[in-house]
């Protein structure tokens, strides 16, 4: 999901569900783990990631 995210900072959590075939909630999950490590943040007004 980090690779994915560095790709593409406009990322929707609708297109990791589709790539990774996971429910939202894992992606929610997984995104809290990242954010815990990278300092990565998701803004949803703008839809976009900052790393």
């Amino acid at each position: 999901m980090y690779n994915m995210i560095c790709e593409n900072l406009h990322l929707s959590v609708e297109q990791v569900m589709a790539e990774l075939d996971i429910s939202r909630s894992t992606v929610f999950r997984d995104y809290a783990k990242i954010k815990k490590v990278t300092g990565a943040v998701y803004d949803k007004k703008t839809s976009t990631w900052t790393l």
